[in-house]
């Protein structure tokens, strides 16, 4: 079963001979299993454990039912599915276990193998939400890069942010403050939110020292304060606004109470990479900067959330984007499509980050079905960046850069003058990069092989005049030049 070894079933049943005998049908299904006699063993496991995917549980349990134990899991927002079993088998039973937010439900007494079914069911549901997610956050810091890519002043990049911020992540009130070299500490700039009012005060001095403090997770106190003068208190994430490694400023995000927190903490992550974005870009508007930088760091990021699961490709869209861009250079194009050529380069295998694990850093060949899988990616990246206005016009050089010049390739089988030259372009250089790289099924071959393979391949894969003028560089140039990042200092404005 697809990701199984990933994934993880607390069982929790009073009854042991039943838990067992669930334990020993899941685990000879290949999934780790957890057991819990009741509801509250099982809470606990689930706070310990963070990332249990599917929660089988008995309806009627001494402690903490099935019903109690699903409210709890919700209110706390521990990311577990559950699929609850009872001998009650009411259809009003059934729609309230549905109702509170159970993914199925399984009556007793049941036949095994009725419960591997459902259970497979639940998790292939669960992967395909997890995908769709995953899908969804790269939009979304798409999204937020364009956006501030768009406002040049500090005030409408910084309401900006908020709007993102208030929209992905709902917090309850959030802070932004910002670092003064005056007074050594941090000075509200924006304060949003339904409890907060501007007589508020807390219990630490807000200075880079308190942000460092807050982010090695110690402990401080301020003795001047005593729990007598708090008039109310709420759960914390405090993220700084980092630009070149110096603290400019912090983002503070507020709940209302522990149990919510947990929401903000699931997308840790996520609002890193936000508040990332962010502070570059109010430290450049800041300074009357243009976005430039930001915009190679965006792109360099986003490269690397796909090249990271495969530690094979790492760098191998950054190549793809100098290869390109050289090579169009050395053709007289202009830079306006030097930019796109780069742009393209770095993001030509954004639609890898929609295939599965288990097919991009397969050791062996792909199956025929696991190849149409892969295939899918030049259209999951045309989905993900249609989306995003400031990268529209790359989209071509994501979608066809599979594309043949006989019309064998995809995933729209053009042919000849059908290709844009850009895409020609690309074609040759990221067929070139692979072939000279290390792969996981693979060492990289020689130059004059893959020079072997290219030329039998012009006119046929790839367009022949490109493919001898890219070896005439090669040969003339030496790869290491062509991968110098100095030659791609001041071009690029299309983001900007």
């Amino acid at each position: 079963m697809e990701d199984k070894e990933q994934e993880k079933i607390l069982v929790v049943d009073d009854e042991e001979s039943l838990r067992l005998i669930c334990e020993d049908a899941l685990l000879d299904e290949g999934y780790k299993v957890f057991t819990a006699e009741d509801g509250e063993k099982a809470l606990q496991i689930l706070r310990e454990q963070k990332d249990i995917d599917l929660v089988v549980s008995d309806l009627k349990m001494p402690n903490l039912n099935g019903i109690e134990l699903l409210k709890q899991a919700k209110k706390e927002e521990l990311d577990a599915d559950f699929l609850i079993m009872t001998g009650f088998g009411t259809i009003e039973v059934a729609v309230e276990c549905i109702r509170l937010g159970a993914a199925d439900y399984l009556p007793k007494p049941f036949n095994i193998s009725h419960l591997i079914v459902k259970v497979r069911k639940v998790l292939q549901e669960r992967r395909r939400r997890l995908e769709r997610q995953r899908l969804s956050n790269v939009v979304r810091i798409l999204n937020l890069s364009s956006a501030l890519n768009r406002i040049k002043d500090f005030k409408g990049i910084l309401y900006e942010f908020i709007y993102h911020l208030q929209r992905n992540f709902n917090p309850d009130s959030l802070i932004i403050s910002f670092y003064s070299s005056r007074s050594g500490k941090l000075e509200q700039k924006v304060i949003r939110g339904k409890f907060l009012r501007e007589n508020y005060q807390f219990i630490f001095p807000l200075s880079k020292k308190m942000i460092t403090v807050l982010e090695e997770n110690s402990t401080f106190f301020n003795d001047s304060y005593t729990f007598k003068d708090i008039k109310k208190t709420f759960s914390l994430l405090i993220i700084p606004l980092t630009v070149q490694n110096e603290k400019i400023g912090a983002l503070l995000l507020l709940k209302e109470n522990k149990e919510k927190i947990s929401s903000l903490l699931k997308n840790k992550q996520l609002i890193n990479i936000f508040c990332m974005h962010a502070a570059s870009s109010l430290q450049n508007a800041r300074f009357f900067e243009r976005l430039r930088s930001l915009n190679l760091e965006i792109i360099s990021s986003y490269a690397k959330a796909v090249e990271a699961r495969d530690y094979y490709t790492k760098g191998h869209s950054e190549n793809v984007a100098r290869y390109a861009f050289n090579l169009g250079k050395f053709i007289g194009l202009g830079d306006k499509e030097l930019e796109l050529l780069y742009v393209g380069g770095m993001l030509h295998d954004i639609g890898k980050i929609g295939i599965p694990d288990k097919i991009l850093n397969k050791p062996g060949k792909l199956t025929d079905k696991e190849y149409e899988i892969m295939k899918q990616h030049p259209v999951i990246g045309k989905e993900i960046l249609d989306k995003v206005e400031f990268l529209k016009e790359i989209l071509p050089l994501v979608y066809h850069h599979h594309e043949r010049i006989d019309g064998k390739g995809y995933p729209e089988g053009l042919t000849g003058e059908q290709i844009p030259l850009l895409v020609k372009i690309l074609s040759v250089v990221d067929a070139f990069e692979a072939m000279t790289s290390n792969r996981s099924y693979r060492n990289a071959l020689p130059l004059e092989k893959v020079e072997k393979i290219m030329f039998e391949g012009a006119g046929t894969q790839w367009d022949e005049d490109l493919v001898h003028k890219w070896f005439f560089l090669v040969k003339d140039r030496g790869i290491e030049k062509l991968k110098n990042v100095s030659e791609f200092k001041g071009v690029f404005r299309l983001l900007n």
